[in-house]
């Protein structure tokens, strides 16, 4: 799910690592192409290298070099002031103190690192290689006149390019995934989680420095995509689709996080995990229920249609939102409040093993993770207009769906809406009007006189009581 970032914090932190990006240069010469190599003596791996790193800005005192192909560059702005290397053996960031890299060690280009007189260092467990430590004892990026003496161009081949084909549960295990730190990998088969699709890959650094995206599996398995701000495909959708992914493997701490170098890393061109599903009706899978305990809706079953609830104003559990189509209504809970769809939005919503079950009366199904719905688009659902008594009678039916009152009044003190309220109308029945205490409305006074109200029909039944309810979903629901 998307996670944003603090744009003043991040950016000093991108200041240390780089390992998402700030503005870069555009340069109007092409990337360095040529052949040329010179060979250099290669005494010891990047993975030997590593080794060196003591927790604490570590001087290389000897004459070392090590060799890498760059396997990222900082051509998109996901990467900034920094090349990624990688041998047979690990890869690593490699930090250089100038925008524009790419033109002289793009992806494809081999590098010789002599690395005596640099320093490594690490950022939240990321051993990386640079300059003299500053201030905070942070390792610095390479000076740009002294670009030609640690690091020396070889020969450009796109061949050399790999990518490690690994599973997400791999690199989720920190232990053995160690060695492919800095490293380009490839997960064969992998998709944006529902709450995560056809969202921009990353926020304007004006409102967020980084973007965190979740991929997942179909096994569900998770892990983090991570995206900056200031990349130049920040404002591209992400995509809906399943397919192979291609992206730098990083850590912060004890978090695998994921880079990529551009869109085209993304190949999420085919049907998404569980493409074929069934889809069934909210009414048939209303019908599905026994009456009484638990029952498990059946593997390949999925439901389409438009949120009537509205997250954003708070009068609606905030795991739970209100789905209709053209045959019924019903109360979808998740396993999380973050990421949920929002009022308007047609979803798809896969529920597969859910559970069907009712809480206080209501017919709801859950408990269902992010994973398990995606948007498919926008749609408006026009609410039954009936009186208070047709919407008694028709409850069971009528249940989790829009329904309007007209000419009606409110009553019940205070004279806000939060709480139970009264709705009556001509037809000589009441209803409870129920406002959670934590709606941002919940202080407001309620409208005073005949009034037409809209809202997701409802109860309470305990063992001793059963209420029939409406709630609001915001204050345009309640019109003169």
């Amino acid at each position: 799910m998307k996670k944003v970032f603090l744009p003043v914090a991040a950016i000093l932190l991108f200041a240390i690592l780089g390992y998402t990006s700030c503005v870069k240069k555009e340069f109007d010469s092409p990337p360095d192409t040529t052949l040329n190599d010179p060979n250099l003596p290669v005494n010891k791996t990047i993975w030997e290298l590593k080794q060196m790193y003591t927790g604490v800005p570590t001087l290389i005192e000897d004459d070392i070099t090590v060799a890498g192909v760059v396997v990222a560059d900082d051509r998109s702005g996901n990467f900034y002031k920094q090349i990624i290397i990688q041998d047979t053996s690990s890869g690593m960031p490699v930090l250089i103190n100038r925008s524009g890299l790419y033109s002289d060690f793009p992806i494809g280009r081999k590098v010789y690192i002599k690395c005596k007189g640099l320093y490594l260092g690490a950022y939240g467990g990321m051993v990386q290689i640079g300059h003299t430590p500053d201030n905070n004892n942070e390792i610095s990026s390479i000076p740009s006149g002294l670009i030609s003496k640690y690091v020396i161009k070889g020969k450009f081949d796109l061949s050399q390019v790999t990518a490690r084909k690994v599973s997400i549960m791999e690199l989720n295990n920190l232990n053995s995934s160690i060695k492919w730190l800095g490293t380009l990998i490839e997960i064969d088969s992998a998709q944006f989680v529902g709450s995560d699709v056809g969202v921009p890959f990353a926020q304007d650094p004006t409102i967020s420095s980084a973007t965190e995206l979740e991929v997942e599996d179909c096994a569900e398995t998770k892990i983090i995509l991570r995206n900056s701000g200031y990349s130049t495909f920040k404002f591209a959708l992400s995509p809906a689709g399943k397919g192979p992914l291609q992206a730098i493997y990083s850590r912060y701490n004890s978090t695998p996080q994921l880079f990529i170098r551009d869109t085209p890393d993304v190949q999420f061109n085919g049907p998404r995990c569980n493409a074929l599903l069934t889809l069934q009706t909210i009414r048939f899978i209303r019908s599905l229920y026994p009456g009484t305990g638990n029952f498990t809706v059946p593997t390949g079953t999925k439901i389409k249609g438009v949120v009537i609830s509205d997250k954003s104003k708070s009068n609606i559990n905030s795991q739970n939102i209100a789905i209709q189509d053209a045959t019924g209504g019903i109360i979808v809970r998740f396993s999380t409040s973050s990421g949920l769809p929002s009022l308007g939005d047609e979803v798809e919503v896969n529920l597969s093993g859910a559970t069907l079950s009712e809480y206080f009366g209501v017919l709801q199904v859950g408990n269902l993770s992010s994973s398990k719905f995606i948007k498919t688009g926008t749609g408006t659902i026009t609410p039954k207009v009936a009186t208070i008594k047709q919407a008694l009678d028709s409850l069971q039916v009528w249940e989790s769906t829009l329904v309007k009152v007209n000419g009606a009044t409110i009553s019940g003190t205070p004279a806000t809406y939060s709480g139970n309220k009264t709705l009556a109308d001509g037809s000589g029945s009441s209803l409870t009007l129920f406002t959670f205490s934590s709606a941002t409305f919940a202080t407001t006074n309620y409208m005073t006189g005949m009034v037409s109200v809209t809202g997701i029909l409802g109860e309470y039944t305990t063992s001793t009581s059963s209420t029939k309810q409406l709630s609001i979903r915001n204050l345009n629901d309640v019109t003169p």
